[in-house]
């Protein structure tokens, strides 16, 4: 290995230091990753299956608590059941009498079927989920939306952690222990006694799992070179999509049984953790946060290396950003800066309006593809395909038009789609692709590429010393949405039409109001809020200058 070390280009350049050169975290980084970018690729795709294993852990009541409203059969001496199917079917001999409105009363305005009294569960192959288990249907079937809505209470307090240990132990020091906690509590979910039980666990695998994502999308941003981070931004949205749309559906379609289905995700996240051992502490962080040269040179020396590469750190001083006074800041110097510099202030507001929306959007469909197909595993397969295609869409888009007009390109298409899937027309012979199923495929590509965006966008805006805390609070205001996206499905039972409206309505607010927000494609990233004050009096002034002299 050493001999193979000695032969790779060694980043050294002279410079103002006295025998050798200063510069900046993100100078060296730009130089390591200059060249043989695709070792860097495989090293981020190892870090990402802890990302596609969170997507896994998110979306695995849609499959553990699946509730199949269309697998069941009447019990043999049950003439309430056997009464109501024979008049559905009198009365709609084009229709299986085998759905929920039968099922839950809907249809005649009767009472709900009982369970082992008057139907029983009949799926195929032995399948099992905890719905059927526990007895969620119909009138309890919000208490499987409450679990789905709690694992993001957990998340809200995953993230105030975060925020604070961000930018003071690291990001990676506060992901590892959060995933671990997550790979623990989805074993633990598999011996689950009762549905209690199980709504304590989701609450504690929560605060795990957002103790580790915005600090593993802040790590890895902010350690790759501004040439590559719209192609990696896509990467991560890339492997979520593999999570929820190959992963899952895969694992759920082979393991029938749910408890067997969550021990496979605590399993495969643990296995996932073990990836981000192989790299340092952010240098990024180490040098701008907290000054400290040593720790800073050492995980350069390391990157370096993981990469083919040699950093020559005897002849390279760094330093902080010119305009850095102060490196880490406490959450009063944070406060005095959101008062002090008005454009952080707009800036931090706007990104967290738009997360809100986003994440019930997304989560809105995400929990209620069931409501708008018959088949979940290929309803989850075509949204994940929908995730990785939003994804290789946004790179394109982020690369050649930039992050603002690619952003809000997403929410007016995603926004346009909704009202087109009110349109009643369906294709091929036996119906296989209604038009509303269609648009909201292609609507929720959209959400799932503009929150995307909405990642690399707050990385890339936000002061390094303040980068943990916004992407936490931003990530604080998501929780927000996602914890009132699950409940969409319950929207979706009730007026489908109302609800597209207003899925449409927010998508296109959320579009426009992103015109405010400042481009950084191709510009690096602000160490300090002054930076970013800085940077908007500059765009006025140019932009004055350039109506001056066109008038």
């Amino acid at each position: 290995m050493t001999s193979q070390l000695e032969n790779e280009p060694t980043i050294m350049e002279s410079g103002s230091h006295p025998g050798g050169r200063s510069a900046t975290v993100e100078d060296v980084l730009d130089e390591i990753q200059r060249e043989k970018s695709w070792r860097g690729l495989i090293i981020v795709a190892l870090l990402l299956t802890t990302h596609a294993s969170t997507a896994y852990v998110i979306n695995y009541p849609n499959f553990g608590g699946f509730i199949p409203y269309t697998s069941w059969r009447c019990q043999e001496n049950s003439t309430v059941c056997t009464e109501r199917v024979g008049q559905y079917s009198k009365e709609n001999p084009d229709k299986s009498p085998y759905n929920s409105d039968v099922l839950c009363g809907k249809y005649g305005d009767n009472p709900a079927m009982t369970v082992k009294t008057d139907f029983i569960w009949d799926l195929p192959d032995g399948r099992n989920t905890y719905a059927i288990e526990w007895d969620i249907y119909c009138g309890t079937e919000f208490k499987g939306t409450l679990l789905s809505s709690l694992y993001f209470v957990g998340g809200f307090v995953g993230l105030l952690v975060g925020s604070f240990t961000y930018d003071t132990l690291g990001r990676r020091t506060t992901l590892i222990p959060g995933y671990s906690v997550v790979a623990a509590c989805m074993l633990a979910a598999a011996v689950a006694p009762n549905i209690g039980v199980m709504m304590a666990i989701r609450v504690v695998m929560g605060i795990g799992s957002f103790m580790g994502v915005s600090g593993l999308y802040v790590y890895i941003i902010e350690n790759t070179c501004s040439k590559w981070r719209g192609l990696v931004s896509s990467f991560i949205a890339t492997c979520w999509g593999l999570g929820t749309g190959a992963v899952l559906p895969v694992f759920g379609y082979f393991i029938t049984g749910w408890r067997w289905l969550s021990a496979a995700g605590g399993f495969l996240m643990f296995g996932s953790v073990l990836c981000w051992f192989i790299v340092p502490n952010s240098p990024r962080q180490l040098m701008e946060n907290n000054n400290n040269q040593l720790a800073a040179t050492k995980s350069l020396k390391r990157m370096a290396k993981l990469l083919g590469r040699k950093f020559d750190a005897k002849n390279t001083e760094l330093i902080r950003s010119k305009k850095e006074a102060v490196a880490h800041s406490s959450y009063l110097d944070t406060l005095k800066e959101f008062l002090r510099y008005p454009e952080l202030r707009i800036q931090v507001v706007i990104q967290m309006h738009q997360w809100v929306i986003v994440a019930f959007l997304y989560y809105g469909f995400t929990f209620s593809w069931s409501k708008l197909g018959k088949n979940i595993y290929l309803g989850y397969m075509f949204s994940g395909i929908s995730e990785i295609l939003a994804a290789l869409l946004c790179w394109f888009g982020q690369d050649v038009f930039g992050r603002r007009t690619t952003l809000v390109s997403l929410y007016l298409a995603g926004g346009a789609s909704f009202l087109l899937a009110l349109v009643p027309l369906s294709f091929g012979s036996q119906n296989v692709l209604t038009m509303e199923q269609l648009m909201c495929l292609i609507g929720a590509m959209a959400v799932s590429g503009a929150w995307g965006t909405n990642y690399l966008y707050v990385a890339e805006q936000s002061p390094t010393n303040q980068r943990g805390k916004i992407s936490a609070v931003c990530s604080i205001a998501a929780r927000l949405g996602s914890f009132a996206g699950p409940q969409a499905s319950l929207l979706f039972t009730w007026n489908k039409t109302a609800t597209l409206v207003f899925f449409s309505v927010l998508a296109i607010s959320a579009g426009l109001i992103a015109l405010r927000l400042p481009e950084t494609k191709g510009r690096q990233s602000p160490n300090s809020a002054q930076e970013v004050q800085e940077r908007r009096r500059n765009s006025l002034e140019r932009r004055r200058g350039e109506i001056s002299a066109s008038s």
